[in-house]
């Protein structure tokens, strides 16, 4: 909620919280330029973050050289703003934050199913490479989860 303003979302949130902001790699998706974008929620909108061609061989090699990453449609990468759950529940809010997670990417694997295509969570990244990425400091922000989304019997040559 941001003053009257609030999102209506479709997965769980420990005490409705929703910690996460999404930002996505597009590879290749129709009637997008390939880049780095953010989700706005409360506008429902892609805002671009970074359209170096570079971007996507940046984010798979803080992904550890993950090279289907490259061959993917889209990459959701989820953020944490851990002050969204801790400042009601505490410390243990840090935990809440990755059970949330987990119903996120759920959600992604769920949604992609119905429309045919394939997903592959990855927890795999150097954080330090990622949040500079990202442009987060890893404390106040930082990257929790992130997954690749495409079509389903797509294969490479």
């Amino acid at each position: 909620m941001n003053g009257t303003h609030w999102t209506l979302r479709t997965v769980p949130s420990a005490g409705a919280r929703h910690a996460f902001e999404t930002f996505l790699l597009l590879n290749n998706v129709t009637g997008l330029a390939p880049g780095l974008y953010r989700y706005l929620a409360l506008t429902h909108r892609l805002q671009q973050v970074d359209t170096d061609p570079a971007i996507p061989q940046r984010i798979t090699k803080a992904c550890f050289d993950q090279q289907f990453i490259l061959r993917s449609g889209a990459v959701f990468l989820w953020t944490a703003v851990p002050y969204r759950m801790t400042w009601r529940y505490g410390e243990r809010g840090y935990r809440d934050l990755h059970l949330d997670a987990g119903h996120v990417c759920q959600n992604l694997y769920l949604a992609a199913e119905a429309v045919g295509c394939g997903v592959c969570a990855i927890a795999a990244f150097d954080d330090d490479l990622m949040n500079g990425l990202l442009g987060m400091n890893g404390t106040d922000q930082f990257l929790i989860y992130l997954a690749t989304v495409g079509k389903k019997g797509i294969r490479d040559g």
